[in-house]
């Protein structure tokens, strides 16, 4: 049997492209057996691709696809609202993680599909299901043919079952492509592997996502390709990818970063019309901001010193990507997602010899401009944090950008479930009634992105607190200092009501729960935050 296939989608009409996690039950079997039949080793090497992929006829250029189902967060908005709710799952990520592996090894034992979904779909965790592709795509890289089968129909299932999404299935991919390298030491024909998932005949992910792939792995795949007129179209690609990359260079380098305008170098990329470039348009542009040698032919260059002058060109780079994607509309977002996905697996891989706090800091910088500027959504940082792209270097500056970008990015640090929400609200509150400071209190619930029920919620959580550490008079102090501002006075009327609906529950641990709860109403009403009638409830409740 021959090996691995990628697929040159180009080559293949849009009428006639599948989707990306598509596919029904009576074409899994064919999926499977196509990636089975095209991924294993045979005796003269590696052979991911194939004629089925290469339509001669057809002529279009890999360069000039567009690829709009390669999103690696599907995220309309810049940032989180009060309207976007945490990711709720039943499980911690690492627990998520070690059930996961446990159910891959046993389905490659039993091929049983309905058992797998229905094991799934039971850990209640749809919001990591990028890991779940990402760890079923590598544990497949380690079995025989006959196992590695049934890693596609099972895929393409759990996308008709809607617990996958093409976004979560691109993003785990794109993990395994960064780190490419490692997997190659443990499979050697990793590399032909993970081409032969875009390949037509399977029809897993978007097939125009091989446009896409770095040039090295590229070049390592079609190093392996027996002679003939696939290498050959191949080996073309990859003369254009090196070619728009040295130009694109060029014109950033000795243009943009020369003269501060990116009107050069918009009028050659619609000169060029190869879209599927552009996120090397990111990447360079981006590493070219980490030099801090002055140019001998830009003087401003000469007016900063090193670090100053990485800002300034990392400034520059970031206004000229702005003006692509917003204005001139040669960016897309799966250029600037897989350009900046790409730029921390490269920045990092630099820094695997030896750690370097001043390319961490930058690296930082432009993640938080980004966000900033609303080139990147806030969810990239997240997620691509818990997906560790980037390995321990990219996680601790994924996490430093999110920490520097609250209003941005739902202040929650760990994995961004509801789980996590709900610890740092205790966190929140409990380092209210150490600081007793509303600003920063304010600060914080506004970083939070609360919706009017979460707020009700925090707001009688606050009050709890405050009668648990006996101090009633702060927590009704800090409710009145930011009425109008963090809650409505409905949100607070309604907290209070949340109280008295749970103190048979809390007065288990809190014996004097309802005692101190009619004290604080009638505190409350003196300070005017509850009208009189509370009062009146609380005295036809007395026995």
């Amino acid at each position: 049997s021959s090996s691995l296939r990628a697929h040159l989608n180009n080559c293949i009409p849009p009428d006639k492209q599948q989707p990306s996690v598509a596919g029904s039950a009576n074409n899994m079997t064919a999926a499977a057996a196509s990636f089975g039949e095209h991924g294993m080793g045979i005796r003269s090497g590696p052979q991911p691709l194939d004629e089925f992929d290469v339509d001669a006829e057809e002529g279009h250029a890999f360069a000039r696809q567009v690829s709009p189902n390669c999103r690696l967060v599907d995220c309309a908005t810049p940032s989180p609202t009060c309207a976007d709710m945490p990711d709720d799952t039943r499980l911690e990520f690492c627990e998520f993680q070690r059930r996961v592996n446990a159910l891959a090894e046993e389905f490659f034992c039993s091929g049983d599909i309905p058992g797998m979904l229905a094991s799934v779909s039971g850990l209640g965790c749809a919001a990591f299901h990028d890991e779940l592709t990402a760890l079923l795509l590598r544990a497949s890289l380690d079995q025989k043919e006959k196992e590695r089968q049934t890693v596609i129909p099972l895929l393409i299932a759990l996308g008709n079952e809607g617990l996958l999404s093409a976004a979560q299935l691109s993003r785990g991919f794109e993990k395994l492509v960064l780190s490419w390298r490692d997997l190659q030491l443990d499979v050697p024909e990793a590399p032909g592997l993970l081409v032969s998932l875009l390949s037509a005949r399977v029809g897993l992910l978007d097939k125009s996502l091989f446009a896409r792939l770095p040039e090295d792995l590229l070049t390592r795949v079609c190093a392996e390709l027996p002679r003939g007129a696939v290498q050959q179209t191949v080996q073309t690609h990859l003369m254009e990818l090196a070619a728009f990359k040295a130009e694109a260079t060029v014109r950033i380098t000795e243009d943009l970063l020369r003269t501060c305008s990116a009107d050069g170098l918009t009028e050659w990329l619609k000169s060029e019309c190869k879209p599927a470039f552009h996120h090397e348009v990111v990447l360079i542009a981006c590493l070219s901001s980490f030099n801090g040698m002055p140019s001998a032919d830009a003087f401003w260059t000469s007016c900063f010193d090193a670090t100053g002058l990485k800002e300034e060109r990392g400034r520059v780079v970031l206004d000229m990507l702005v003006q692509l994607y917003c204005h001139d509309r040669l960016l897309s977002e799966t250029d600037v997602q897989i350009g900046f996905s790409r730029l921390i697996g490269t920045v990092t891989n630099g820094m695997e010899a030896g750690r370097n706090e001043e390319v961490l800091a930058h690296l930082v910088k432009l993640l938080q401009a980004a966000v900033e500027k609303e080139l990147l959504p806030a969810q990239f940082l997240k997620i691509a944090r818990r997906l560790r792209y980037g390995g321990p270097w990219g996680v601790e500056a994924l996490r430093k950008a999110q920490r520097l970008t609250p209003l941005h990015s739902r202040r929650v640090w760990g994995s961004g479930d509801v789980r996590q929400m709900r610890t740092e609200v205790q966190d929140t509150i409990a380092e209210y009634f150490d600081s007793r400071s509303s600003e920063e209190l304010a600060k914080v619930v506004e970083e939070l992105h609360l919706s009017g029920k979460e707020q009700t919620t925090f707001v009688r959580k606050l009050l709890v607190a405050g009668m648990e550490r006996e101090e009633p008079l702060a927590a009704l102090a800090v409710v009145k200092d930011l009425l109008g501002y963090c809650w409505s006075e409905y949100e607070v009327q309604e907290a209070f009501q949340e109280l008295r609906d749970v103190a048979g529950d809390l007065v288990l641990d809190f014996p004097q729960c309802r005692e101190r709860t009619g004290e604080l109403v009638k505190v409350a009403v003196a300070k005017r935050l509850l009208p009189a009638s509370y009062l009146a409830v609380d005295a036809q409740s007395e026995v």
